[in-house]
C-alpha cells in the first residue's frame, strides 16, 4: 500500500489528539493495548491516520500502516489484511520477519485457513516469540468502515489483539458504525476515542485549513484584483460556521472556490441558506457543487453524468477516463472528459478518476440526500450496466490465441491486455452477483458469453496472471445463480399458491411445498419426506407457465383486458359483475355490478372506462374509477376505438357506432349479417373494423364512410366467435365454432393461413403486441399460442378445467391472462418453455369412474367405462394392458383383501383377474372376499380439505389446480385421478393432528 499520495494534517492542527495518540502508545504499562477512533464522515479521519503513521515512522516505530478504500478491491477486501499485515511487519522488523518465515514454513498452507487462525499462526505467535523487542511497535489501520465482509475481521481484532504484548499498540479509525461500535465497545483492552466536531479547537483547525488553501488559491490568481487578506475574516468565520466540523466540507469547498473565478465561486457557497447539522451541511454543498455545472435541462448531460458518475462509483477498482470511454462508448464527440472537468471539485482526474472522498458517494446513492432523480445513483442498475458492458468488451475482442503466441514448454510471460479488457475479464463475475433486480435480461447476455468465449476468458485471465482468480470467481458466480434460482422458485411459489397460503399459515408446508415441482431449487432445499405430504413420483417437474389464479366470479368470465400500465386485470363474467385485479399479487381491488348479464365488454385505452354489452341488447358504458353507469345504448358485443371516443356495438344483424362521450349515434345503422353479430372490432389505427356473425362471415368495413372494404370473407363454415386485428392492422385473425383460427391479410382479404388443432369451439382469438404469435381459447379448456409466421402451434396451455371464453395479452407480452367457464380467471407466463408435467397415463382421454388401493397399498386399479388398469404406485406406470374392455359400462372395481385378485362389476357380468398374472380367474367368493374397507376414514371435502372422519385430523387442502374425478384411500395415502387423465397418490407423514378441527373450520370460515 503506498501512502506517498496520502494527505497529512496541516502543521499546527490536531494538536490536541496527537499529543493523546503519542502519549497512550509509550504507555506501555496499560493494558488497553487498541485504541479506536470513531468520527462522522468528512471529520478528518484519514489525514489523521495518516499523521499519526509518519510520526511513528520517523522515530522508527511504525510496524505498518494499512487503508481500507471501499473503490479498490484489494484494499476493501478483509482476507488481504493479514497478508499485507505480515508482510509490513516482517518487513519493519528483522527479529518478527524471521519468527514470520519460520511460521509459515511450519504451516505452507497457512493462507487458506479462516481469518482468525492466520492472524494466530502469522501475527500474535510470531510477535510474541521475537526477541529483543523492548520500544513501541504501532500498527495503523484506517477506514475499517470500508472493509466490505468484515465480521471475521472485527472478530479478529476485537479479541485477539488482546494476546498482542503491551509494546505493540494498534490504531484503528472508522466511523462509528453499529457493527463495529458493537465489536469494539464491550472490550476491556480497547480504548475508544470519539472525534468531537463541534469542539472549539476542531473549529480553530478547519479555520486554519481555510486560511492555508485560501492563500494557496490567491497566489495562483496574482492576475486577479484580490486583497492580501482576502477574504476577510468575516467571510472566513462563515465558511467554518457552514463546514459543521467537517473537513472535507472544507476540502470540497476549497476546490469548488478554486476555480476560474474564485470569488463568484466564493459568492455561491455563501448565498445559500446555512445547513444545520454535519451531514445536510454536506449534503448542500454537494447539491451547491452539482448545480453550479448547470446543463441539467440537457438530457444528454444527465445522461451521461448518470453512467460516468455510475461506473466511477461501482467499479471494483479505479479507472483512467480512456478505459471507462471504451466501456461506456459514449457518442465521439461527447468523451468522459467533457463531463468529469466540470466536477473537478468532486473527482480525482488522473491518473484514474474517482470520487475525492466516499461520502460523495453516500450522497449520490441515497436518495434521500441528494434529493433529484438526476442526481440519485441506482446501484444495482449500474452494476447490471456494468456487468452488460463488460461482457461487451469481452465478446468484441475475447477469441482463441488473441496475443498470437507460441506454444513451448518454457512456459510464457505474462503480458498485457488493455485497461477496459482487463477489468473487464477479472470483475465481471463481481458485477453480475450484485445484480439484484432485472436479473433475466443479463442471464440472457450471460448464457451467449459463456457459450461463445467461456474457454477464450480462462485464456484472457492466464495472460493476466490471474488464472487461480478463475476458481474463486466461478464458486461466486455459482453462489448467485443458485440464489437467482431460489429467488425465482419463490415468486412463483408465492404467486401459485398465494389463496393456500392466505387460508392457513401451515398450508406453506402441507399443501404448497408438496405441489412445489420436484426440480426447483426450492422443493430439493425444503421438502422433507419425514415432515411435509408427498406425491408418487412428484407433482411436476419445473414450474407450470400457469401463474396466479383469480378466483370470485360465480358464471362464466365474458371478457378480460389489462390495463395500458400493465397493473390491472379487468375480468367481465355473466354474473353481472366487472372484477379489477392486481396483475402482481391478483388481489381483487375494486368490483363494478353491472346489473345485466355481460355478453361483450370492452375497456378504453386509459381504463378509466368501461364498456359493457348485454344479452338483453343493452350497451353501457361505466366509470371505472367510481363505479356509476354513464350512458346506454343499443347492442350485445361491443368494442372501444383506439383513441377511446367511439363505440362500436353489433347485434341482430346490425351495427353502430356511439359518441363515446355523449352516447349519440354517430353513423348510420349498418345491417350487416344474415344472422346476428358475434363480434366486432377496430384497427388500431381507428379507420377500419371487422365483424363476425353466425352466418360464419368475416367482414372489414370503412369505419369514416360505413361501407364494406371487401366482399365477406367465408372461409368458416360456422359461427365466428372472436375477431382481432394485428398491432400493426396488417392481419386479421378470428376464432370459429368450426374449431379453426383463421388469418386474413387486412388489406386483400386474402386468407393466409389456417391454424388447427382445437378440439372443439374456438371462442377467443388475441395478437401478442409483436404481432409474431396468436393466443386462442377454446371449450376444450385449453390455451394455444401460434407462431404466425410459420403458422405452427408453439405451446398448449392446460388448466382450465371448462371451457376457455376469452384470452388477452399483456401490453408487455409477457403474460397470458384467460377467462373461463364456471368463472375462472388465470394468468399465465407467456416466456415459460416446455411444460414440465409428467406424463398422464395411459386412460387420459377416458372418463375414469372409480379407482381402488391394493390392501398394503403398493398398487391402484381405475375403472373407466369400459377399461380396467393397475397402476404401480411408485413409479405411477401401469404393470398389465387394460384388464378388461366391455361393451357395456363398468360400474366398480376392487381387490380382494389378500390382494391377489381383482373383482370388476359391470352391469351384465361380475369378473375376476389374477394381479400377478393379469390372467382372467373363475369366481370364488364375491362379497366379504373383497370388501375393501379400512380403518381411517378420510375425506376430501368440496373445498379441498383433506380429513379423517374419525380423528378429525385435516392433512392438508388441494391447490385450486388440482380437479380431480375420484378418489381412494389407503391409511395415510389418498389417490386422485385427475381430470387431466393422471393418477395422483399423495402420502401424508405420520404424526399428531396438524390441525385441531374446530381451528381449521373457523380459518376457513374466515376465509371463504
Amino acid at each position: 500500500m503506498d501512502a506517498s499520495r496520502r494527505t497529512e494534517c496541516l502543521p499546527n492542527t490536531r494538536t490536541d489528539i496527537l499529543k493523546f495518540v503519542v502519549d497512550w502508545a509509550n504507555d506501555t504499562r496499560s493494558a488497553q493495548n487498541m485504541l479506536w477512533i470513531h468520527g462522522l464522515a468528512g471529520s478528518g479521519k484519514s489525514a489523521l491516520s495518516t499523521t499519526i503513521a509518519n510520526i511513528f515512522r520517523d522515530s522508527g516505530r511504525l510496524g505498518a500502516f494499512l487503508f481500507f478504500d471501499r473503490d479498490v478491491t484489494e484494499r476493501s477486501n478483509p482476507t488481504m489484511v493479514i497478508r499485507t499485515l505480515v508482510h509490513q511487519l516482517g518487513t519493519s522488523d528483522p527479529r518478527i520477519g524471521a519468527t514470520i518465515r519460520a511460521a509459515i514454513e511450519r504451516n505452507p498452507n497457512i493462507v487458506i485457513s479462516p481469518l482468525s487462525r492466520q492472524f494466530q499462526k502469522l501475527v500474535i505467535e510470531p510477535v510474541s516469540e521475537a526477541e529483543f523487542i523492548a520500544s513501541t511497535i504501532v500498527i495503523v489501520l484506517d477506514a475499517i468502515d470500508e472493509c466490505g465482509g468484515r465480521e471475521a475481521l472485527l472478530s479478529v481484532l476485537a479479541q485477539d489483539l488482546a494476546n498482542f504484548p503491551l509494546v505493540i499498540r494498534t490504531i484503528i479509525t472508522s466511523r462509528a458504525e453499529i457493527d463495529i461500535r458493537n465489536a469494539f465497545e464491550s472490550q476491556h483492552h480497547i480504548l475508544t476515542y470519539e472525534i468531537d466536531i463541534t469542539s472549539p479547537r476542531n473549529s480553530g483547525d478547519i479555520s486554519s485549513y481555510f486560511r492555508h488553501r485560501l492563500t494557496l488559491i490567491r497566489a495562483k490568481r496574482r492576475h486577479l484584483p484580490l486583497n492580501t487578506d482576502w477574504p476577510g475574516n468575516e467571510v472566513l468565520h462563515q465558511l467554518v460556521q457552514r463546514a459543521s466540523g467537517l473537513f472535507v466540507w472544507a476540502s470540497t469547498a476549497s476546490n469548488f472556490i478554486d476555480g476560474h473565478d474564485p470569488r463568484k465561486r466564493l459568492n455561491i457557497i455563501l448565498s445559500g441558506d446555512a445547513a444545520s447539522g454535519a451531514e445536510a451541511a454536506l449534503d448542500a454543498l454537494y447539491k451547491t457543487a452539482l448545480e453550479s455545472v448547470g446543463c441539467w435541462d440537457d438530457e444528454d448531460f444527465v445522461t451521461d453524468f448518470q453512467d460516468i458518475l455510475g461506473t466511477i462509483l461501482l467499479a471494483r477498482v479505479p479507472l483512467s477516463s480512456s478505459a471507462i470511454d471504451m466501456l461506456l462508448s459514449p457518442p465521439v464527440d461527447r468523451p468522459c472528459m467533457n463531463t468529469i472537468s466540470l466536477l473537478g471539485c468532486l473527482l480525482q482526474q488522473s491518473p484514474t478518476v474517482r470520487v475525492l472522498h466516499p461520502s460523495f458517494a453516500d450522497f449520490l446513492t441515497t436518495k434521500r440526500r441528494c434529493g433529484r432523480d438526476i442526481w440519485f445513483l441506482n446501484q444495482f442498475k449500474y452494476h447490471r450496466s456494468l456487468a452488460y458492458q463488460c461482457i461487451v468488451r469481452m465478446d468484441a475482442v475475447l477469441r482463441q490465441n488473441m496475443c498470437n503466441m507460441t506454444l513451448s514448454p518454457g512456459g510464457f510471460t505474462p503480458k498485457s491486455l488493455p485497461e477496459d479488457i482487463s477489468y473487464a475479464c477479472i470483475f465481471w463475475i463481481d458485477h453480475i452477483c450484485a445484480i439484484q433486480e432485472d436479473i433475466i435480461h443479463i442471464v440472457n447476455h450471460l448464457r451467449e458469453f459463456l457459450f461463445r468465449h467461456l474457454l477464450h476468458w480462462f485464456e484472457a485471465m492466464s495472460i493476466l496472471g490471474r488464472s487461480r482468480d478463475t476458481i474463486s470467481c466461478l464458486n461466486h458466480l455459482l453462489d448467485w445463480i443458485s440464489l437467482v434460482a431460489l429467488v425465482r422458485d419463490a415468486c412463483r411459489f408465492a404467486q401459485l399458491f398465494v389463496q393456500l397460503i392466505e387460508a392457513h399459515p401451515l398450508l406453506v408446508y402441507m399443501s404448497a411445498l408438496p405441489f412445489t415441482p420436484t426440480n426447483t431449487t426450492l422443493y430439493q432445499m425444503y421438502h422433507h419426506l419425514d415432515m411435509h405430504p408427498s406425491i408418487s413420483g412428484g407433482f411436476r417437474l419445473t414450474w407450470s407457465p400457469l401463474s396466479l389464479v383469480l378466483m370470485g366470479h360465480t358464471d362464466d368470465v365474458i371478457s378480460v383486458a389489462v390495463s395500458a400500465d400493465n397493473t390491472r386485470i379487468f375480468s367481465a363474467s355473466a354474473d353481472g359483475i366487472i372484477k379489477v385485479w392486481n396483475s402482481i399479487t391478483g388481489a381483487n381491488v375494486e368490483e363494478i355490478q353491472l346489473g345485466h348479464k355481460v355478453s361483450s365488454v370492452a375497456f378504453s385505452p386509459d381504463g378509466h372506462r368501461i364498456v359493457s354489452g348485454s344479452f338483453d341488447g343493452t350497451v353501457r358504458v361505466w366509470d371505472a374509477l367510481s363505479g356509476p353507469r354513464v350512458l346506454e345504448m343499443l347492442g350485445e358485443t361491443v368494442d372501444l376505438s383506439p383513441d377511446g371516443c367511439r363505440i362500436l356495438s353489433g347485434s341482430a344483424g346490425s351495427s353502430w357506432a356511439w359518441d363515446a362521450n355523449t352516447g349519440v349515434e354517430s353513423m348510420t345503422t349498418i345491417q350487416i349479417y344474415t344472422g346476428s353479430a358475434t363480434c366486432v372490432v377496430f384497427s388500431p389505427d381507428g379507420k377500419k373494423f371487422a365483424s363476425g356473425s353466425q352466418d360464419g362471415t368475416v367482414r372489414i368495413w370503412d369505419a369514416e364512410t360505413n361501407t364494406a372494404i371487401s366482399p365477406a370473407l367465408q372461409e368458416h363454415s360456422c359461427i365466428v366467435r372472436s375477431v382481432k386485428f394485428s398491432p400493426d392492422g396488417k392481419m386479421l385473425v378470428s376464432g370459429s365454432m368450426d374449431r379453426t383460427i383463421r388469418v386474413w391479410d387486412a388489406e386483400t382479404s386474402l386468407q393466409m393461413s389456417v391454424l388447427g388443432g382445437h378440439q372443439t369451439y374456438v371462442n377467443s382469438v388475441a395478437f401478442s403486441p409483436d404481432g409474431q404469435r396468436i393466443i386462442s381459447g377454446s371449450d376444450d379448456g385449453t390455451i394455444r399460442v401460434w407462431d404466425v409466421t410459420t403458422s405452427t402451434q408453439l405451446s398448449e396451455l392446460q388448466g382450465h378445467e371448462h371451457g376457455v371464453q376469452s384470452v388477452a395479452c399483456s401490453p408487455d407480452g409477457r403474460q397470458i391472462i384467460s377467462g373461463g367457464a364456471y368463472g375462472a380467471v388465470r394468468i399465465w407466463d407467456a416466456t415459460s418453455g416446455t411444460d414440465g408435467i409428467l406424463p398422464a397415463q395411459q386412460c387420459r382421454n377416458e372418463r375414469v369412474i372409480c379407482i381402488a388401493f391394493s390392501p398394503d397399498g403398493c398398487r391402484i386399479v381405475s375403472c373407466s367405462f369400459n377399461s380396467v388398469i393397475v397402476w404401480d404406485v411408485i413409479s405411477g406406470t401401469a404393470l398389465f394392458q387394460p384388464l378388461h374392455r366391455h361393451s357395456g359400462w363398468l360400474r366398480s372395481v376392487a381387490f380382494s383383501r389378500d390382494g391377489s385378485s381383482i373383482m370388476i362389476k359391470s352391469f351384465d357380468e361380475t369378473i375376476l383377474y389374477d394381479t400377478a398374472s393379469g390372467c382372467r380367474i373363475y369366481p370364488r367368493q364375491l362379497v366379504n372376499e373383497y370388501d375393501n374397507r379400512f380403518s381411517h376414514v378420510i375425506k376430501i371435502n368440496d373445498d379441498g380439505w383433506i380429513v379423517d372422519l374419525v380423528t378429525g385430523r385435516f392433512f392438508c387442502r388441494l391447490p385450486p389446480m388440482v380437479t380431480y374425478s375420484c378418489y381412494a384411500v389407503h391409511e395415510t395415502s389418498v389417490a386422485l385421478w385427475m381430470k387431466s387423465g393422471r393418477l395422483l397418490v399423495i402420502r401424508f407423514p405420520p404424526g399428531p393432528a396438524l390441525f385441531a378441527s374446530s381451528d381449521t373450520r373457523a380459518n376457513i370460515d374466515g376465509k371463504e
